[in-house]
C-alpha cells in the first residue's frame, strides 16, 4: 500500500522508517526541524519539538471561534512557522487524505494536545491519521488544555537515527561550536547518559543537529554538550 496526500510530521523517516518513507508517493507535505531529502514530500522547515504550536495554529486559521484564546502570531513566532505556510497546508488539507505522525507521540512534552489537535484535523479535512507502523490511530479522546511552552533546543542537539555505525555524524558548524575536529573521540553529555563516539563529518549536514544510531526509549531529539575523550 501506497501514501498519497499526505500531511506528515516525520523527522527523517529515510533513516528511521525506511519501508514507509518509500510509500509516500505523489503529492504530500512534511513538517520537521529536519529536511529528509529522500522522502516525496514539501518541506516545511519547523523548530526542533515545536509540534503541538504548529498544530495550534492549524487548528486556529481553520476554526478561529473554537480556539478563540490562541494566538497565531505568538504560536507561529516561537514554532518558526509562518501563518503563510500555514495557511497553504490548509489548502492542502482540503484534498488530503492521511495525517502521518510519529508512532513515538506520547514522548512529546504536550502529547495530550498535540492528539487532540490531530483529532480536530483530522475530523474537519475527514482524515485518516496514520502512525509510523502505519496503524491507524483514534485520537477522539483527547482534551485540550493550556499549551505548555516549547522547551529550548539553543546550543548542541543529538538526533536518534538508524544508522549503519555507532559514529556521531555532524555538520561543519556543529564541529566549531563542540571546538573538535573530525575524527576526534568525544564524550557526549546528556541529561540522563553521557556515551563515547568518534565525530565523523558529514558535508550534506548543516546545523547544530547531529546523527547518531544509540540506544534510546524516549524523545528522538536530546540537547547534549561535547567534550574530548580521555
Amino acid at each position: 500500500m501506497s501514501y498519497e496526500k499526505a500531511l506528515c510530521f516525520l523527522d527523517m523517516p529515510s533513516l528511521k522508517n525506511k519501508n514507509l518513507c518509500e510509500k509516500i508517493q505523489g503529492e504530500n507535505i512534511n513538517i520537521s526541524c529536519l529536511e529528509d531529502k529522500n522522502l516525496n514530500a514539501k518541506f516545511y522547515k519547523c523548530e526542533i519539538a515545536s509540534l503541538s504550536f504548529v498544530l495550534a495554529l492549524l487548528c486556529k486559521m481553520s476554526d478561529a471561534k473554537s480556539f478563540k484564546d490562541l494566538d497565531e502570531g505568538y504560536l507561529s513566532a516561537e514554532s518558526c512557522f509562518g501563518e503563510e505556510e500555514a495557511s497553504e497546508v490548509l489548502n492542502f488539507l482540503n484534498n488530503a487524505q492521511y495525517l502521518i505522525v510519529d508512532e513515538n507521540i506520547h514522548f512529546y512534552k504536550d502529547s495530550e494536545n498535540i492528539k487532540y489537535f490531530l483529532n480536530f484535523l483530522s475530523d474537519k479535512f475527514k482524515l485518516k491519521i496514520i502512525d509510523t507502523k502505519e496503524i491507524e490511530c483514534d485520537f477522539k479522546n483527547a482534551k485540550l488544555n493550556p499549551l505548555k511552552e516549547l522547551d529550548n533546543y539553543d546550543g548542541l542537539v543529538l538526533f536518534r537515527a538508524n544508522l549503519q555505525d555507532k559514529n556521531l555524524h555532524c555538520s561543519k558548524q556543529f564541529l566549531q561550536i563542540a571546538k573538535c575536529k573530525d575524527k576526534s573521540e568525544v564524550e557526549v553529555l546528556a541529561k540522563d547518559f553521557s556515551l563515547k563516539t568518534t565525530l565523523c563529518l558529514d558535508e550534506n549536514l548543516q546545523g547544530t543537529i547531529a546523527f547518531l544510531n544509540y540506544e534510546n526509549k524516549g524523545f528522538d531529539f536530546t540537547q547534549i554538550r561535547i567534550k574530548e575523550a580521555k
